[in-house]
């Protein structure tokens, strides 16, 4: 559904927006929860209201023309003014109202993320919060764009732009059915499983970039019977089948506690290193609404570390 910063904007220039943003109509029709159709209409009304072609249509999604580029930045900045005024008018209500945005990494959702921001709720009531789940890169470029004030994301490394509040480490784990014979090692070396038959998460997870880089590395191939953009798609083929994957284990933590799946440490550091990190942007503002549930998540962040 459409933020409540969106709703600033004519339907159409929100619409384009989210188009633009997505690389792809399908896309923001599922993030908006519209038909594409709609999105496409509206597209069509804006630039003809413009008299300009705003993007290129391609078998493979869009892209923007240079009117497009131009249109797109007006929009974002027309976003960031209407939330910086959201941020101050909150600054005079003691923030006890607001509307909070979190993008998150799917695997943090069921076992961390949900259950602090219901005992958040609970303490804040005047507060909403959005959560959109994505894929690490796009947890980075919505945080970047001001689509979220709050970022949760998988395997990123520290760089400018971004302000890092903490971190859980969360090493890669070879995945499999409890029953598979692999459950019974204590770790294993990636070059041990060279050939086997994998489910994978896409290539928006940075858990597959990880997993492509050390296979170059090491000259490892796989045969990828499923690629999916769902982290539960690739529990649930490995549950039920002798498939492996490769995830956190935290991202596993219900099928492991249920005996369903095994999760095996991998011995090789870049893999054995990897975190969750709590982010926010450097140049993007964090509303007063914003550094409570910040603060609720470190703070929720430390107590898993020392319960883990």
């Amino acid at each position: 559904m459409a933020t409540e910063s969106q709703s600033v904007l004519p339907a159409a220039l929100q619409y384009f927006r989210e188009a633009a943003r997505s690389g792809s109509i399908r896309r923001a029709a599922e993030r908006l929860s519209v038909a594409p159709s709609a999105i496409s209409r509206q597209i069509a009304k804006l630039e003809s209201e413009l008299g300009v072609s705003l993007v290129d249509r391609r078998a493979r999604g869009m892209a923007l023309t240079e009117a497009g580029e131009r249109v797109l930045a007006y929009a974002e900045r027309n976003g960031e003014q209407f939330e910086a005024l959201r941020s101050g008018l909150q600054d005079l209500a003691g923030a006890r109202a607001g509307h909070v945005r979190v993008a998150t990494v799917e695997g943090v959702v069921s076992y961390f993320l949900a259950k602090y921001i219901a005992a958040f709720e609970e303490q804040h009531p005047g507060i909403s919060v959005q959560v959109s789940v994505l894929g690490s890169r796009t947890v980075l470029d919505t945080l970047r764009t001001a689509g979220a004030e709050i970022a949760l994301a998988f395997g990123v490394t520290p760089r400018s732009g971004l302000v890092q509040h903490a971190r859980l480490d969360q090493p890669l784990c070879a995945i499999v059915a409890a029953d598979n014979p692999l459950a019974r090692r204590k770790t294993l070396s990636f070059a041990e499983l060279a050939g086997a038959r994998v489910a994978l998460p896409d290539q928006s997870f940075e858990i597959r970039a990880l997993v492509d880089r050390m296979a170059a590395r090491l000259g490892v191939e796989f045969a990828r019977v499923i690629e999916t953009n769902s982290l539960e798609m690739a529990k649930g083929a490995v549950r039920n089948s002798r498939l492996l994957t490769f995830l956190p284990r935290y991202a596993a933590l219900r099928e492991i506690a249920s005996r369903e799946l095994a999760a095996i440490p991998l011995r090789e550091r870049p893999l054995a290193d990897t975190s969750v990190t709590l982010l926010t942007s450097r140049s993007h503002a964090v509303s007063p609404a914003g550094r409570l549930l910040l603060d609720a998540l470190k703070a929720g962040m430390a107590t898993y570390k020392r319960t883990a």
